[in-house]
C-alpha cells in the first residue's frame, strides 16, 4: 500500500494539470494530499467509479463510431448510385441523414417483426453486374446496420425501416422489381 502525498501530487500537477485523481485499492492519501484535492476542485474516484465512467464512455464512443462508419458508408453508396441512378442516390442520402439524427436520440420503439426482414443476398451476377460495388457497399451498410442493432436495441425500428429501404434499393438495381413498385412502397 502506498500513501500520495502532498508533494508527489502538486509535482504530478506541475508536469501536467489533471481534473479527477483515480484511487485504487492500493492507494491512500495523506491529510495533505486529500487537501489538495479539495483546494483545487479535483474529485476523488475510485475502483468502481472508474469502471461505470468508462462503460458509460465506452458506450457512447461505440455508438458515435457506428454512426460515423455508417453515414460514411451510405454517403459513398449515394456517390456509387449518382453514376446509375440519380434517384437511388437520392434515397441513399435521405436514409443517411434519417439515420444519423434518429441515432442517439431517445426512441420510443414499436415492436416489429423480424420476419418482414428477408436477408440481404448477392448472387455473383449480381456482384460481377455493373451495380456491383454499389450491391457490396449496400450489404457493407446492412451489416452495419445489424452490428448497430444488436448493441443498441432501442433503434431497432428505426433500423428496420432502414435496412427494408435498402433491401428495396437492392431489388431495384438487381432487377429483381421495377421502380414503380419501389416508389409506391415509399
Amino acid at each position: 500500500m502506498h500513501f500520495v502525498t502532498e508533494s508527489e501530487l502538486r509535482t504530478k500537477f506541475g508536469k501536467e494539470a489533471f481534473t479527477q485523481f483515480y484511487l485504487n485499492n492500493q492507494l491512500r492519501l495523506t491529510p495533505g494530499a486529500k487537501q489538495f484535492l479539495l483546494d483545487n476542485k479535483i474529485p476523488i474516484l475510485s475502483e468502481a467509479q472508474m469502471q461505470q465512467k468508462g462503460e458509460t464512455l465506452k458506450q457512447l464512443t461505440t455508438l458515435d463510431g457506428y454512426k460515423e462508419v455508417l453515414s460514411s458508408e451510405l454517403l459513398e453508396a449515394a456517390l456509387l448510385a449518382m453514376d446509375l441512378q440519380l434517384s437511388i442516390s437520392q434515397r441513399l442520402f435521405d436514409i443517411e441523414k434519417t439515420l444519423t439524427q434518429a441515432l442517439g436520440q431517445s426512441s420510443s420503439d414499436e415492436e416489429t417483426s423480424l420476419a418482414e426482414i428477408e436477408e440481404f443476398q448477392l448472387e455473383a451476377v449480381h456482384i460481377f453486374s455493373e451495380q456491383g460495388s454499389l450491391l457490396i457497399k449496400l450489404k457493407k451498410v446492412c451489416g452495419i446496420i445489424h452490428l448497430i442493432q444488436a448493441e443498441y436495441p432501442q433503434y431497432r425500428q428505426i433500423l428496420i425501416k432502414a435496412t427494408i429501404k435498402i433491401i428495396e434499393l437492392k431489388k431495384q438495381l438487381a432487377g429483381e422489381t421495377n421502380e414503380k413498385t419501389i416508389n409506391g412502397s415509399m
